[in-house]
């Protein structure tokens, strides 16, 4: 897939639009990041279910898409009649139904979700048709794109909203369930405990933020066998985990229970993120709000890092996000511009199974890419660097389990000066 149409819609509805929408509809800042979230996928989702359904939907979206800045995105102005003609083929009678449903699960009005609507597919449809325009994309190519995001569109949907509820029950194969369990299948199911964001240690701890897309478990069993049997070392599939972090393992996967980690508001003077309870949002206000931050020496900040626990990516890539991996992003950009005087480094890490050389690669171009969304987004002058160390630091045996080896695994940052 040459591009991500959910990474295309948030470059455009980035933290500052979401302020800015905000101001205008007199709504928390937290309820409607929560509903441009939930809109993006049901935008894409239909549009992926209906786009042999609509007569001259390429046409339509490059030629908008064409005429479009996007650069003044706003829930006061009117809304462009090709986007109200688009989300009408799209969605038919539902709208309706999203509208109410989205308003419930964010805590906005039904108006205010209304217009977020609107901006939304505005952003969205215009941002695909303009890249269709500029990247002179043939619909096919178009089709052929749309086709790989339905496989990946049930992880994008925030955990509480249903599939069916939405009218998008037929979607994925017909499956009518709630999107809680379809992020319990992009997980393993061999997820170690929470641990804590924060570690003190001599030298930058080591785990990656790896990363597995869903495959079968009798496919994924018979090919660890196989791998295991043939293989000493081997630079296998990851699996997102729900600390944010990946697999790199020829284990089979074993059905155990899953951890799961709940999302609570954290205030930033009187901003409020959504983010896991005691998670990295929290500790890095802690930390910054303490005076062991304006106190420490660069030798100090070395020795203290903090793990992202919600970053994932899409299997076998290192440049696609999936889930609510932007939401940390956003947060952590959040917090960045409230403290502006203060920089970071960003670590990445894998375990030591597989090949060295790949695992270095693949834990610099994960940092790397960190790096630069953090720069598209406004932060790029407090990020001071990013290094991949692979599996420079494990100190789990390769022999361990899955779920030992997962203390190896982390993404993560640190305080600079």
């Amino acid at each position: 897939m040459s591009v991500n149409f959910f990474d295309l819609a948030k470059e455009y509805l980035t933290p500052s639009v979401i302020s800015n929408f905000s101001s205008e509809l007199g709504e928390n800042e937290s309820g409607v990041s929560k509903a441009v979230s939930a809109f993006i996928p049901i935008i894409l989702g239909s549009l992926v279910e209906k786009n042999q359904g609509i007569s001259g939907l390429f046409h339509t979206l490059k030629t908008f898409g064409a005429s479009r800045g996007l650069n003044s995105l706003s829930t006061t102005s009117n809304v462009p009649d090709t986007i109200n003609e688009l989300k009408n083929g799209l969605f038919g009678g539902n709208v309706q139904n999203i509208i109410t449903k989205v308003s419930e699960f964010s805590g906005i009005s039904t108006n205010s979700s209304a217009k977020l609507l609107d901006v939304t597919s505005e952003a969205t449809l215009g941002g695909i048709g303009k890249y269709a325009e500029d990247h002179n994309m043939t619909e096919a190519s178009f089709m052929s794109i749309l086709g790989d995001h339905k496989s990946l569109l049930a992880s994008f949907l925030p955990a509480g909203l249903g599939l069916s509820t939405l009218g998008l029950g037929n979607l994925f194969g017909g499956a009518k369930k709630n999107v809680t369990a379809a992020v319990k299948e992009t997980i393993t199911p061999k997820a170690k405990p929470y641990v804590e964001p924060v570690r003190v240690h001599e030298e930058p701890e080591k785990g990656s933020s790896m990363w597995k897309w869903l495959i079968p478990l009798i496919l994924l069993a018979l090919a660890g066998f196989l791998l295991l049997k043939y293989c000493n070392k081997v630079d296998t599939p990851v699996v997102a985990t729900p600390t944010g972090q990946d697999s790199m393992t020829n284990d089979t996967m074993v059905d155990e229970p899953i951890v799961e980690k709940t999302y609570g508001e954290i205030d930033l003077e009187g901003i409020k993120l959504k983010a896991f309870a005691n998670g990295l949002e929290s500790k890095m206000i802690d930390f910054l709000q303490s005076p062991n931050y304006a106190n420490a020496t660069e030798d100090q900040l070395k020795d203290q890092w903090f793990d992202f626990d919600n970053i994932n990516f899409e299997f076998g890539t290192t440049d696609k996000l999936i889930g609510d991996s932007h939401l940390q992003l956003e947060n952590l950009v959040v917090i960045l511009k409230k403290y502006p005087e203060a920089k970071i480094k960003i670590g990445a890490y894998t375990d030591n199974v597989g090949d060295a050389v790949k695992n270095k690669e693949l834990s610099q171009k994960r940092a790397d890419y960190l790096k630069a969304e953090l720069t598209k987004l406004g932060v790029g002058a407090q990020v001071t660097g990013a290094e991949g160390y692979g599996e420079e630091f494990a100190t789990v045996a390769e022999t361990a389990s899955d779920e030992e080896r997962a203390a190896d695994r982390k993404m993560s940052l640190r305080f600079s000066k």
